[in-house]
């Protein structure tokens, strides 16, 4: 191996100086397996076992001991896993990569022998008396490769190039071998093993994308490192070039490589939203509200026409939509088909069901369609109580109070709710080609509904940002004004004896301090503090917040009931800002009962999978505006008792917390506030073994 990039007799580079490569190739490594997830091919597999081998060579290397029985055992695994990933790579870019049996056999024929080859280039020690073996070895490779190329049906011009190429390498390679130069076919192996995925990469994707052009152009290079590193050992023998240059068409590869995966996964994207465009013009009612859909338009204000628009152009006399709401919680957004006892029914029994029944209901129920459910009766009784009037003949198809379900799904993956229906006009039509274009509608509201949220949330966070930004600047700037009017009004009330002007004074400097006061709270909500979470008792920091405001509830009459959820799990979070944020929310609601009967105050805790939620509940009027609860300066109360950055400052701590926090009014008054929590890691981590 006499190339510059593969010569066993380099210096071996040590842990520290390799050890940036690695780190590169591993990660590169785990984002080919993450993108199996999304992109299941035989390709990707044989491009994840290529680069694990390379992962194998660079690692190996680095540790490598070139001296007794463990050097030789290390330089095979070393140059043999760099070879078998040179073949993985051209079996990889085959026309034929999904047939399994003719794939497995190229990589038979190739990896097998270069390993042996690799192996006996490692162990001996006089190459005169491996002739024969390396020439086997050879044979196998360049004219086997060629055999198995022309039994191909159909013979391309481009195929039948490839075998005078691979003729002439391996009789020279073999020609070397008996001149006691094995180097040559090794190095022979690799620049064609290397050098011909970068013309199988442009024959299998044949676009100008980024992607390619890197990929074929990369490979093309790492052919080239070995007859170059040949070239130049031979022409400037004392010339030292840095081992890591020739590494740099590996990663040109492995990156191109990654974004031609994204490149195709975009393209199916496209593809799959032309096929979807098509399938809604089927229906002119469902086109026109999905573009309005589109527009950013208020869901609400259309699921009652969505509704109608299906029971109108389906199979289905009734339709009732429901979406989830910030607290997990659902309502019934829209409906048609529907008695107004029914509406009403349904209204009662809407509060009970909660956002993870949805996933529920798609793991038990039997799938009709990509993204559709039926539930049959008894499952259908678990959830509401309304029972169809239609009596159908027995069939396989259809059940007296069967109902299809169509769920709500973001592009996130997170439920948003669903589609309820039943009363078929048809039985027999409750098939998945009825059931494709009402999924698509629901997709299309799916998508929209979980935008609308997406952009609610930025803007509060954008807001959140330049707010932040802004009163620092002017907290700052009134801050030592402040502490001047502050200290001489101090000053001066010493100086002035009791009377008028002495309590004009002390007015004076206690509105100072409380304008003081208002500063540290803006400072407070722009500053990113440093938080020291530790696993808390929730239970024990709710019991000392009420005990801080016992006196005050006690004399506004105000009712609070306090249910937690026994052995509930500790929580990671900062106290002592934990406890500014149940602070806050204990007084919101505790203001929000002044003028409401009864004055009750319902705090919940209770564990829901790998998180915590808090629930604070009051009979008050509920928030003037639920969508601008959090946004800074924003408040409902008198002038002078709330300055509007009390649920700001909870949602910026809850937040940094990798918590989240939600607020809905409650039928037909009060308020909710909702905090969700992580378990606490060491919790966590003791539950899941």
């Amino acid at each position: 191996m006499v190339s510059c990039a593969s010569s066993p007799n380099r210096a071996m580079t040590d842990l520290f100086g390799k050890l940036p490569s690695i780190l590169i190739l591993a990660v590169l490594v785990g984002i080919f397996v993450a993108l199996r997830r999304h992109v299941k091919s035989a390709r990707l597999d044989l491009w994840i076992a290529a680069w694990l081998l390379i992962f194998i060579h660079f690692f190996v290397e680095a540790f490598q001991n070139r001296s007794g029985l463990m050097g030789h055992i290390l330089d095979t695994i070393d140059w043999g896993s760099l070879q078998v990933s040179a073949t993985l790579f051209v079996a990889s870019l085959t026309s034929f990569v999904e047939d399994k049996l003719k794939t497995r056999t190229l990589i038979a024929l190739t990896a097998i022998p270069v390993l042996v080859y690799t192996a006996v280039n490692s162990f001996a020690t006089d190459v005169s008396q491996f002739h024969l073996a390396y020439t086997l070895c050879l044979a196998v490779v360049f004219f086997g490769t060629a055999a198995f190329l022309l039994s191909r049906r159909p013979r391309t011009p481009i195929v039948l190039a490839w075998i005078p190429i691979l003729v002439i390498t391996g009789a020279w390679a073999i020609y070397k071998v008996w001149r006691n130069d094995p180097d040559t076919g090794f190095n022979a192996t690799l620049a064609l093993g290397f050098g011909v995925p970068g013309f199988l990469f442009w024959r299998r994707y044949r676009r100008w994308s980024p992607g390619v052009i890197t990929s074929a152009g990369g490979f093309l290079l790492w052919g080239l490192v070995f007859p170059v590193g040949v070239l130049t050992d031979i022409a400037f023998p004392n010339l030292h070039i840095n081992p890591e240059i020739w590494n740099v068409p590996k990663f040109f590869v492995a990156f191109g490589m990654i974004l031609t995966l994204l490149e195709d996964k975009s393209q199916v994207l496209e593809i799959t939203s032309r096929r979807e465009h098509k399938l809604n013009e089927q229906l002119q009612k469902f086109a026109s509200i999905t573009s309005r859909l589109l527009t950013g338009v208020e869901v609400n204000s259309l699921c009652d026409e969505i509704a109608h628009a299906i029971t109108e152009t389906s199979n289905f006399r009734r339709a009732i939509i429901l979406l989830g709401t910030d607290d997990k919680g659902m309502y019934m957004a829209g409906h048609s088909g529907l008695s107004e006892d029914a509406v009403v029914q349904l209204r009662k029994f809407t509060p009970q069901w909660r956002i993870e029944d949805v996933a529920e209901v798609c793991r038990a129920a039997a799938k009709i369609g990509a993204n559709s459910y039926l539930m049959s009766p008894e499952q259908v009784q678990k959830y509401t109580p309304l029972r169809e009037g239609e009596e159908f003949v027995p069939n396989p198809y259809w059940k007296k109070g069967s109902r299809v379900v169509v769920p709500l799904q973001s592009t996130h993956g997170a439920y948003v709710g669903c589609i309820t229906l039943d009363g078929p006009h048809d039985v027999a039509r409750v098939t998945a080609e009825e059931m494709s274009k009402i999924e698509l509608l629901g997709g299309d509201l799916a998508v929209t509904i979980g935008n609308t949220t997406l952009h609610r949330q930025l803007l509060r966070s954008e807001k959140l940002a330049a707010i932040g930004q802004l009163v620092a600047g002017v907290a700052h700037e009134l801050n030592n004004p402040l502490a001047s009017i502050v200290g001489y009004s101090e000053l001066l009330a010493d100086e002035v004896p009791a009377g008028a002007p002495r309590q004009k004074l002390e007015k004076l400097s206690r509105e100072a301090q409380r304008m003081k006061r208002i500063i540290e709270n803006l400072l407070r909500f722009a500053r990113q503090n440093n938080l020291e979470k530790k696993s808390a008792n929730l239970e024990a920091l709710l019991h000392e917040v009420l005990s801080l405001r016992e006196y005050h509830i006690r004399n506004n009459d105000v009712e609070v009931k306090l249910e937690i959820e026994p052995d509930l799990p500790l929580v990671a979070l900062d106290e002592d800002q934990f406890k500014q944020i149940l602070l806050n929310l204990l007084n919101n609601s505790i203001d929000a009962l002044e003028f409401s009967h009864p004055k009750r105050i319902r705090i919940a805790a209770a564990r829901e999978r790998d998180r915590v939620f808090v629930r604070f509940e009051d009979t008050g009027p509920g928030f003037a505006d639920v969508n601008r609860a959090f946004d800074p300066f924003y408040t409902t109360k008198p002038v002078g008792k709330g300055t509007g950055l009390g649920l700001s400052i909870c949602y910026g701590i809850v937040k940094e917390h990798g918590g989240d926090i939600h607020a809905v009014n409650l039928e037909p008054n009060g308020a909710r506030v909702v905090l969700e929590l992580p378990i606490s890691e060491s919790v966590a981590a003791a539950t899941a073994r």
